[in-house]
């Protein structure tokens, strides 16, 4: 048990917690989680973390990746102590504490620090994008005043920086998880049924999908493509499969390979719901349409926009090259593309984006110390 520190819930405030305190251990919003079990009781028993400031608990608990930030607890919560922003406060927290540089405090933390950050790593992949493309007239103007090697060592030394905090990170949360509490369970079930488990999980969304089931829910009978758990579903998907068009389309195509190549059919269905997925999840938290989308924090609106940007400049140039159109204005796009798209992966560490890998590691622990998996 780590020491009590009473000056946390000042600290996990930052992160978007703001009321958590008012909770009076009532037990609600544990009883109306459709996710919570025996042995993963949330929210209750991470707000009494909180309330005892015991930090080294919190960060070796599954229990915040396996909540998805439905709202019902906070909808029901007779205090409006709000538990499902304090959850999703807390894996800001937790992704923060795992990344060592202290830069992800930062982003989360300090919106001014996180707009400087954001638009000088974009100048400098901007920079470092040139040097792929010498030829070209704003890589020969760029060059006459800053040397083609200064230019090129930034942006690796800004990769190799990055990629030392991913793994430092990825590290930092196996460890952590790992020291997490046994569950009552008598009997584990083996480390490759967890891992089907989570491949489950992620392609179907199944325990998301047990959310906001109630008759008084908001989204009861709303039509599936528009409830939270596929929009989550799409969005995920949509990055991994234009991911994996990317390596594939880099890797063996032709640039004016027909449409119908693999790889471009590939980019274009994920792509369409990358942009279905961010485009509703941006329109939800603009209209306010739950309380769950009520309070978005910066770090928010940043991560949904540089996806969404991403898929509509892609669809640009997909458009671009289907039709041949070579022109400045394609040649913008591009750059804006690919400084989004490397930026993306770049703050992996440092953003929400963490949740690709932290919830799959959190899910598997999870699994793997429960009898029956699910």
């Amino acid at each position: 048990m780590s020491k009590i520190d009473p000056s946390f819930a000042e600290e996990i405030k930052k992160y978007g917690a703001e009321d958590f305190k008012a909770c009076f251990n009532c037990g609600n919003c544990t009883a109306i989680c459709q996710l919570s079990e025996k042995d993963a009781s949330f929210p209750r028993m991470m707000v009494r973390y909180g309330m005892l400031g015991l930090k080294n608990e919190i960060l070796k608990s599954k229990e915040p990746w396996l909540c998805y930030s439905c709202g019902d607890c906070s909808e029901t919560c007779p205090r409006q102590a709000d538990p499902g922003h304090y959850m999703a406060a807390l894996r800001k927290y937790i992704i923060a504490r795992q990344e060592p540089s202290g830069i992800t405090r930062l982003l989360f933390t300090s919106n001014p620090f996180a707009i400087v950050f954001t638009l000088l790593l974009a100048v400098a992949l901007g920079f470092f994008l040139f040097t792929l493309k010498p030829g070209l007239p704003v890589s020969r103007w760029l060059f006459t005043w800053m040397p083609f090697s200064v230019i090129h060592d930034l942006g690796m030394i800004i990769f190799i920086f990055t990629g030392f905090m991913i793994v430092s990170g990825i590290f930092n949360m196996t460890r952590n998880l790992k020291k997490g509490p046994e569950t009552s369970s008598k009997k584990k079930i083996s480390a490759w049924k967890a891992f089907q488990c989570v491949i489950s999980e992620m392609a179907t969304m199944k325990r998301y999908q047990n959310c906001d089931t109630e008759e008084d829910s908001f989204w009861k009978g709303k039509p599936f493509c528009l409830k939270p758990w596929f929009v989550h579903w799409s969005i995920m998907w949509g990055f991994i499969g234009l991911l994996f068009a990317t390596i594939l389309d880099f890797l063996f195509k032709d640039p004016s390979t027909s449409i119908w190549w693999p790889s471009r059919v590939l980019g274009t269905l994920t792509g369409i719901l990358l942009v279905y997925g961010t485009s509703l999840a941006l329109y939800y938290r603009i209209v306010r349409i739950t309380k769950t989308y009520s309070e978005t924090r910066l770090a928010d609106w940043t991560f949904l926009g540089f996806l969404w940007i991403a898929g509509i400049t892609g669809f640009w140039l997909e458009l671009a090259v289907t039709f041949s159109a070579a022109n400045n204005l394609n040649l913008v796009v591009f750059t804006i593309h690919t400084i989004i798209s490397m930026e993306l992966v770049l703050l992996f560490a440092f953003s929400k984006f963490a949740h690709a890998v932290y919830r799959p590691l959190a899910l598997y622990y999870y699994f793997h110390s429960n009898e029956s998996g699910n």
